[in-house]
């Protein structure tokens, strides 16, 4: 009886040890899989809460974008070529004396300060942008300047004005005088002046070949600069002193040489008195 009752206990207590080292190996991993299933549930719903946050956005940001866009193409539009550099310095001359302003001077130059590129967003052609500087000296009333200023922020053209410095004229009271730089930007497709530099060497011998064209290619080492820039004068139909960025230009294609500006414009002066 003894022996039965030991068999009957002894089966239940190993019966019982094997269900709770079932329990433990089984239902303990199952716990743990579940966990780390909790986890990254938790974790995706995160995500998915960030990626709706950021679709949200997708509007806001989409117009943002189309905005930025137009204003680059109306920047774009309103840069000039550089073969309409000499209309944007004539328009600029125009609107000081428009506005009653006594200039000084005004020394274009012709070489860039700064190139850059850019990318037209719909065509995706790339321009150089070329920034050329404009010292200019003026006197006049600040009403005057500041009606030059406002009506220059309305011209087709974009341009740039810094280091704007104003002092009193010691030789007129109530009138100024006003320095600054003007900053002409031009551009040029990226593959137009590839196919430049392409046929420089082409167009120097086509230039050789046209010689008759101009005394000016023909001996310009021979002759002095003043009669130089005299017939750069005449070749260029010049009829205002703006017109010495187109002279000096001409002189630089034709020779090749760099005539001084300052005499330049004063040979361009006695030549439009004598008119």
């Amino acid at each position: 009886m003894d022996k039965q009752k030991n068999l009957f206990i002894g089966t239940i207590a190993l019966v019982l040890l094997s269900c709770a080292g079932w329990y433990f190996m089984y239902f303990s991993d199952l716990n743990n899989s579940l966990g780390n299933m909790s986890n990254s549930y938790n974790q995706l719903k995160s995500e998915k809460s960030k990626y709706t946050q950021i679709k949200n956005k997708f509007p806001s940001i989409e117009k943002e974008w189309t905005e930025l866009k137009e204003e680059l193409t109306t920047l774009i539009n309103k840069i000039p070529t550089d073969g309409q550099f000499d209309n944007v310095t004539k328009m600029l001359f125009s609107l000081m004396e428009n506005n009653k302003l006594v200039i000084d001077n005004f020394n274009p130059s012709l070489a860039p300060l700064d190139e850059k590129q850019i990318i037209v967003p719909e065509t995706q052609e790339i321009l150089i942008v070329e920034k050329y500087p404009i010292d200019v000296e003026l006197r006049g009333s600040f009403i005057d300047f500041g009606n030059f200023l406002d009506q220059l922020s309305f011209t087709n053209y974009y341009l740039t004005i810094s280091n704007i410095q104003i002092s009193q004229n010691p030789y007129n009271e109530g009138e100024q005088k006003i320095s600054f730089i003007s900053y002409i930007y031009t551009k040029n497709s990226a593959n137009d002046m590839g196919l430049i530099q392409n046929n420089q060497g082409a167009a120097s011998s086509t230039s050789n070949a046209n010689n008759n064209e101009s005394s000016i290619d023909k001996a310009s080492a021979a002759i002095t600069d003043e009669q130089i820039v005299l017939e750069a004068i005449q070749k260029t139909g010049a009829t205002s002193i703006i017109d010495i960025v187109k002279i000096v230009k001409y002189i630089k294609e034709k020779t090749g040489k760099d005539i001084d500006q300052s005499f330049a414009v004063s040979l361009l002066e006695k030549k439009l008195k004598d008119l």
